[in-house]
């Protein structure tokens, strides 16, 4: 994918997340969106129903998540040269896209669960969507940690690349 194609994709994405967001803005506003007045401490609100609160943007939620998720991994490729984007770059950048977006589906899942049952696991000290949360988001990202650990030399700076460099350097002393 060249360039451009890649720059408009990204504008698609984000065009797509201005929609969503649009839409979540025109929607009427839940019951007790703003809270509930605690019965004890003035000044404090408690959240009330979640399900009704939550659920009538959930869908549109969970998909500008995913459209931030895809936008990221497409910014990601607009940083490596054109030439050097091969198809284990996409199949790796597309894995590591799964995973992001598993991780999320897994995390959304979960709290969607609890909030339709009201009733949840606990798993390593937290609630099943807080677990998610906890352990599997921020790790499903070291695959794009990987991919430029692993990929560094062959997408970003290779052996070639500091040899021209270097010669640059030596070309144009520092005056």
């Amino acid at each position: 994918m060249n360039q451009s194609r890649l720059c408009l994709v990204i504008l698609l994405f984000g065009l797509l997340q201005c929609g969503l967001l649009g839409l979540i803005a025109v929607l009427p506003a839940a019951e007790n969106v703003g809270g509930l007045a605690h019965p004890l401490f003035n000044g404090m609100r408690v959240g009330g129903d979640g399900a009704a609160r939550f659920l009538p943007v959930a869908d549109l939620a969970y998909w500008f998540q995913i459209l931030v998720l895809a936008q990221i991994c497409c910014m990601i490729a607009l940083g490596i040269r054109p030439d050097r984007r091969s198809s284990g770059f996409w199949v790796q950048l597309g894995a590591s896209f799964g995973l992001l977006a598993a991780a999320w589906t897994a995390m959304y899942q979960a709290y969607e669960g609890f909030l339709v049952t009201g009733q949840t696991q606990m798993i390593a000290g937290w609630p099943y969507p807080t677990a998610w949360q906890v352990y599997a988001i921020w790790l499903s990202g070291f695959g794009l940690v990987a991919l430029y650990v692993v990929g560094f030399k062959a997408y970003v700076w290779s052996d070639d690349d500091e040899t021209k460099f270097r010669a640059l350097v030596k070309q144009y002393p520092a005056g």
